[in-house]
């Protein structure tokens, strides 16, 4: 954190629930104007997330088909998972990558990390591009991954046209790739 001063001043924060997954937790807040917020709610997450935007030599990209019980849906998402404890952002990438697609990558780029809901959380996510895929066996996750597919551009594209991907994760990787390879085009 920078040595700025914080526009928001934490009066109190207390955890209401705590899990290795998530905490849940209230915390009274003073505004710049000097109110007071009471009891504001926001989920602290132990430990940030990460995802790989696999890409073949070919230029096709890699998903994942995952059904997801949280809302009852399937749809096509990057390979992602949480960081485990005592692993670094690129080992966890590499991790996930071959759990969830069984292919490794000869090279990891980092793209960059967001916030993806920073008014009630503080979840992050670090996205990588996968480049230089080789087959390393079968998928293990076999529990969340239904199937592997490559697409091309153009196909994730109208995918994502057409809603079909709506995973916010995978959503802001192949976004964030997608208008980066084009920009350099």
């Amino acid at each position: 954190m920078s040595d700025k001063p914080r526009p928001w001043q934490v009066l109190r924060r207390e955890t209401i629930y705590d899990s290795p997954w998530v905490r849940l937790q209230r915390a009274d807040v003073r505004l710049p104007d000097g109110s007071v917020i009471e009891g504001h709610h926001l989920l602290d997450y132990p430990r940030p997330a990460v995802s790989v935007v696999p890409v073949g030599d070919d230029g096709r990209l890699l998903l994942i088909e995952h059904y997801r019980f949280t809302t009852d849906t399937t749809g096509w998402e990057a390979p992602a998972g949480r960081v485990d404890e005592g692993e670094d952002l690129e080992q966890a990438a590499a991790r996930e990558l071959r759990e969830e697609t069984g292919y490794t990558a000869q090279r990891l780029e980092y793209l960059g990390q967001y916030h993806p809901a920073n008014g009630s959380s503080n979840l992050t996510f670090h996205i990588y591009v996968g480049r230089g895929l080789e087959r390393a066996g079968e998928l293990t996750d076999t529990n969340e991954i239904m199937r592997v597919a490559w697409f091309t551009p153009a196909e994730v594209w109208a995918m994502i046209e057409a809603n079909e991907i709506r995973d916010g994760l995978a959503l802001t990787g192949l976004l964030w790739y997608l208008a980066r390879d084009k920009m350099r085009g």
